[in-house]
């Protein structure tokens, strides 16, 4: 492609990407303030769309699931954390697609076809659960897990930024370059170091009644294990031969590639804050 095609063409992404953050960002961050069933219902919207998109990465790489069955208990799982009764519904129709499973066709798929929607059901819906947990648990708690919420976004993007700027700049040594080519350890490191920052920067603003040596932990785990699962998420779409998840989010890719890091992070958070740190009682 011609420079200033390849110019235009980058132009015209960066354009989009900032018009769709433009507009999701603060109705991302309104429902979070809001809480409540407001909430509910955008997690549930993004664990829906991820689940489509994963379960359509798996159909590319051999692994047709059960999707029908598979959003149903994806759903329930998403719902466990503010609905009790989502555990033995999802017991329940967990084992209704397992006993259903050999009277479907073809009948030699079967072990295949449940395992690709169980993993479509745990990652990513149930995974977007954890964003129900730390933002409605209940409890005296509840006014200060906006901030904490909120504050895991913000210290993941950050960790985005900072390493995709460092990498373009300072990168020099490939961190996984069979899955993502473009990442660096220079880059890794940019990213850990910026969330740290934030974690700080978040600490004196808006988390004052948590301890120092917790919200530094909170940081490292966004800066080290985000990376990571955004790897995953590269992994899975290099074997199914696509550049992004889907194109729902002009510039962005799709709910995969957005909250990738974000469904690692924050159930290990949530489990750090309530049985290391007591939080969440």
């Amino acid at each position: 492609m011609p420079k200033h095609k390849r110019a235009s063409a980058t132009a015209s992404n960066l354009l989009l990407r900032v018009v769709t953050a433009l507009a999701g960002i603060p109705l991302l961050i309104g429902s979070l303030w809001l809480g409540g069933q407001v909430f509910v219902l955008m997690v549930l919207v993004l664990s829906v769309a991820g689940m489509a998109e994963c379960y359509q990465l798996l159909a590319r790489v051999g692994l047709p699931a059960y999707r029908s069955g598979g959003f149903v208990l994806g759903m329930l799982l998403t719902l466990l954390p503010v609905w009790p009764a989502a555990l033995p519904l999802a017991i329940v129709w967990g084992v209704g697609l397992l006993v259903r499973a050999p009277f479907r066709k073809p009948a030699l798929e079967m072990p295949l076809r449940l395992v690709a929607t169980l993993f479509g059901a745990v990652y990513p819906a149930g995974l977007f659960g954890a964003l129900l947990a730390l933002r409605l648990h209940p409890g005296p708690e509840a006014p200060q897990a906006f901030w904490l919420t909120l504050g895991l976004f913000v210290i993941i993007w950050a960790t985005d930024t900072f390493a995709y700027v460092v990498g373009r700049l300072w990168g020099r040594r490939p961190l996984a370059p069979r899955i993502s080519p473009n990442k660096t350890w220079e880059g890794a490191a940019g990213g850990l170091a910026g969330a740290l920052l934030v974690a700080i920067g978040w600490k004196l603003w808006a988390v004052d009644f948590l301890a120092w040596p917790h919200m530094l932990v909170l940081g490292i785990l966004c800066g080290a294990v985000g990376p990571l699962g955004d790897l995953a998420e590269s992994q899975l779409k290099r074997a199914a031969g696509v550049k992004d998840s889907s194109n729902l989010l002009p510039g962005h890719g799709g709910v995969l590639d957005r909250f990738d890091a974000l469904l690692v992070v924050a159930p290990l958070i949530y489990c750090y804050l309530r049985w290391v740190v007591g939080f969440y009682g």
